[in-house]
């Protein structure tokens, strides 16, 4: 799928990694050790050259978890359990300097998928310290859930696509009241 124009740097990184799978197309990017290295390497990211099955799950489980964050429904709760646990795996913290204000993290990296993870979610952190975090939303699309980020002036947007998963969503609902409208009383 390619719906709305990507998320600006540095939000991009995180949703470059929630649209890793695709619901719609039952593809997922992150099944061989390939795709991780992929993703990694598109997004600079440092990443075992040799991928095992055991990373490949925590970055899964990583991914899915920062969706239910930003879908921002009732797995949230577990969602932010999950990825504060990987914060304490990473040993991820801010760093202060003397010099002009800005935000640095570093971690505990003992491997470069450590080290990669401490990267997003540094990005993840600082989005959310600063607001823009709040514009990168997930598909009001059960059977969708792509990652999108909303331009819309007063940031509404539901769908990643309007003329996609909104007219699919309209005309199930629409479907649904004539339905009703036709059974006898």
């Amino acid at each position: 799928m390619t719906p709305r124009p990507a998320a600006p740097p540095p939000l991009a990184v995180l949703q470059h990694l929630v649209n890793t799978r695709e619901l719609l197309e039952n593809h997922d990017d992150l099944t061989a050790p390939a795709g991780l290295v992929a993703w990694a390497e598109a997004e600079g990211l440092p990443c075992p050259p040799r991928p095992t099955q055991a990373d490949l799950t925590r970055v899964r489980r990583f991914r899915e978890a920062l969706r239910q964050l930003l879908h921002r429904g009732e797995g949230a709760p577990a969602a932010a359990a999950e990825l504060n646990g990987e914060l304490a795996r990473t040993g991820t913290r801010p760093l202060l300097h003397a010099g002009p204000p800005g935000t640095e993290f570093t971690g505990d990296a003992t491997t470069p998928l450590d080290v990669a993870i401490t990267r997003v979610l540094a990005t993840l952190i600082t989005a959310s310290l600063d607001g823009s975090l709040s514009r990168l939303k997930i598909c009001g699309a059960e059977d969708c859930l792509w990652a999108y980020y909303d331009r819309s002036p007063n940031a509404a947007s539901r769908w990643c696509e309007t003329s996609v998963c909104g007219a699919r969503h309209k005309m199930r609902a629409y479907r649904a009241r004539q339905a009703a409208a036709a059974q006898p009383s």
